[in-house]
C-alpha cells in the first residue's frame, strides 16, 4: 500500500489553479468603451456650445427679415 500524506490546512501559500482573466478583460473593455463614449459626448457638447451664440444670432436675423421683409416687398417700406 502507498503511504498516505497527512494534509495540513492553514499552512503555506495557496496555489492558483485557474485564473479568471476573462472577467478582468471584460471589465477593462467595458471601462474603455464607457470612457470613449464620455469623451465623444464631451467633444460634441463643447462643439455645440461654442456655436450656440452664432446660431442664435443668425436665426434671430433671419426671423426678423422674414417678419419685416413682406412689408418692404408689398407696401414699399415701413
Amino acid at each position: 500500500m502507498a503511504e498516505e500524506k497527512e494534509v495540513v490546512y492553514g499552512q503555506g501559500y495557496p496555489t492558483v489553479v485557474m485564473t479568471q482573466e476573462g472577467l478582468f478583460d471584460d471589465l477593462v473593455e467595458d471601462i474603455k468603451y464607457k470612457g470613449q463614449l464620455l469623451a465623444r459626448e464631451t467633444k460634441l457638447s463643447s462643439g455645440v456650445l461654442s456655436t450656440v451664440s452664432m446660431g442664435f444670432f443668425t436665426g434671430f436675423i433671419i426671423a426678423i427679415l422674414m417678419m419685416i421683409g413682406p412689408f418692404f416687398i408689398f407696401k414699399g417700406g415701413l
